[in-house]
């Protein structure tokens, strides 16, 4: 009986299911009980929101434009490196006074102005400004504009002298040659005459010449005499004349082995005599 016992005692238990346990999500959708007239009303809402933002952030951005300008432009007029050689004293000192005014208002009664109101002194202050910055611009790209249409009328000029003897050019007529000339001659006169004035000028003064003037004589230049320089030289007629030479005496050629042909048929052709002489 003890061992029977022991062999019971003996015999492995069974593993209790381990249990885990989850949150399960749900949610529940339901319909708006929203009448159209109210979700209309929302929509509106949410776009009259986007647009006071938007109109914030425009007025911020106006702002700081308004103010970088000020800054920018108060240590340029003053810098011998930037814009001081190209204002004079007297603009100087009143575009000074100017930006200075405004940057006063900008921290007092313009802290909260419209965005229409910083555009509008911006634009008032450029009236200053800008013209003191094209000088400067046009100093600093001037000698180059005025180096490459001075190259572009010896390029042209020296072509023409020494294309006169060259057959590769024997094709251009006296006319084409003609107006060449005329238009180089003309826009040298006028490149010489422009550096004469502006080598006259101050630097804070006007130009006489514009950079846009001296790009739009160059594209003249190179529109009359371009063309004609590149002209493309027509074909020899001989060469034409040969090939149709050739051409009808390969024809003949064609006609006269035709024609023993011809003779050859009429010869075959011939009917053959074949009746029978007659018993007499």
């Amino acid at each position: 009986g003890e061992e029977a016992k022991v062999a019971v005692d003996d015999k492995p238990k069974d593993k209790k299911p381990k249990l885990k346990k989850t949150n399960l999500e749900f949610s529940i959708v339901r319909p708006l009980d929203w009448t159209e007239a109210e979700i209309q009303k929302e929509i509106e809402m949410e776009v009259d929101m986007a647009n006071a933002d938007r109109i914030v952030r425009e007025t911020s951005d106006a702002r700081n434009i308004l103010e970088s300008y000020i800054y920018d432009m108060r240590d340029k007029i003053v810098s011998e490196s930037q814009l001081a050689p190209y204002c004079t004293e007297a603009e100087r000192l009143a575009f000074s006074t100017q930006l200075e005014n405004l940057e006063n208002w900008l921290y007092e009664d313009g802290f909260d102005a419209v965005k229409s109101v910083y555009v509008k002194k911006l634009a008032e202050l450029k009236t200053h400004g800008n013209p003191i910055e094209n000088r400067q611009y046009e100093a600093r790209t001037r000698p180059n504009a005025m180096s490459m249409l001075q190259k572009t009328i010896e390029k042209y000029t020296s072509w023409l002298n020494t294309s006169a003897g060259d057959d590769a050019y024997a094709h251009i007529t006296d006319e084409e040659r003609g107006r060449c000339s005329e238009k180089l001659d003309k826009a040298s006169a006028w490149m010489y005459d422009m550096l004469d004035k502006q080598g006259s000028l101050a630097a804070n003064v006007n130009p006489a010449v514009t950079v846009e003037q001296i790009y739009g004589t160059n594209k003249e230049v190179n529109d009359v005499v371009s063309p004609i320089m590149h002209k493309p030289k027509p074909k020899p007629k001989k060469v034409e004349e040969k090939k149709q030479d050739e051409g009808n005496s390969a024809n003949g050629d064609q006609k006269n082995e035709e024609e023993p042909k011809k003779e050859e048929n009429n010869v075959n052709t011939e009917p053959m005599d074949t009746t029978e002489p007659m018993e007499t």
